[in-house]
This record gives structure tokens, sequence and C-alpha cells, in this order.
């Protein structure tokens, strides 16, 4: 390591820690790159540099290779093995913004099926049994209905005895 670069480190390190953690880097004043910008590629001398372009993404008719989208003559990319159509396919996923709208439009029609059903639903095809007497349990042989003074004195004479 370069002894005046150590140096400037070492008494970073002592003025601010956090400059010592970030180390010495300097920020790269270069623009984002455009979306078919091509990097400029040392070891492929002068064969040209294309950009990286799906061959699945041209359009189906007009090629002389139909099957590779292909025309006759024309340079293959560095990446060829990855940019044909014997490639895997390149799968498109939507945004945030449409996956939120198709959960909202899928648990709207879900509700709106519930409740149509919930009032679309007829009527019971039997009436439900009526029994006097709190459901027949005295004349069942069941317990039959007291008040609650009633089982408190009864429970009062068992303690007793």
């Amino acid at each position: 390591m370069n002894r005046a670069l150590l140096r400037c480190s070492m008494q970073l390190s002592k003025q601010s820690p956090v400059l010592a953690l970030r180390g010495l880097r300097f920020q790269s004043t270069s623009p984002y790159k455009k979306k078919y910008y091509v990097d400029p590629e040392p070891q492929i001398g002068d064969y040209p540099n294309l950009p990286q372009e799906f061959y699945e993404d041209r359009p189906q008719r007009g090629w002389w290779d139909r099957q590779n989208r292909r025309n006759f003559g024309e340079p293959v990319p560095e990446q060829i093995e990855i940019l044909n159509m014997w490639a895997p396919t390149q799968y498109w996923s939507p945004g945030w913004k449409m996956v939120g709208k198709m959960w909202c439009g899928f648990i709207l029609t879900l509700g709106t099926v519930f409740f149509v059903i919930s009032k679309a639903r007829g009527e019971r095809p039997y009436v439900r049994a009526f029994y006097p007497y709190g459901g027949l349990k005295e004349e069942l042989g069941g317990v039959p209905s007291r008040t609650m003074a009633k089982s408190i004195e009864e429970a009062a004479l068992e303690v007793k005895k």
C-alpha cells in the first residue's frame, strides 16, 4: 500500500471515524448509463460492440433466418448464448401499481360474489321446530326448570346434610 495513502487515512481516522469507515474513494462524476449505452471494450478490437438486445424482443417477421430472427451477414453479439432465441425466456413482471390493482380487483370480485350469494340464497325449506316448556325437558324427564334462588336453596340443603 502506498505510504502517503496510509498516512492520509490514519490522519482521517483520528479526525473523523465516519470518514475512516467510508475509506478513501472518489465519487464518480460520470452520469448514469443510458438505456442503450455500450461500454467501450478494449479486448474486442475493431469488432462492433453491439448493445444487448434479446432476439426474443425482435419482431417476428422480416428476417432472413426466421427461427433465430437474424439477417444474413448481421454481426453476432459477444453474448449470443444469452441473447439468442434458444436462451431462457425473458419474463415480464408487472409493476407494484399493477399488482395492487389486480389484488384490489380480486378482493372486490370475491366480495361481490359472496354478497350476491348471501342475498340470492333462498329461504329454508323447513320450519324450525318449536317445543313448549323449554324444549320439553320436563316432559322427557330432564332437569326441571328452576330459578337461581331454588338452586341455591337446594345446594345449601345438600351441604347441611
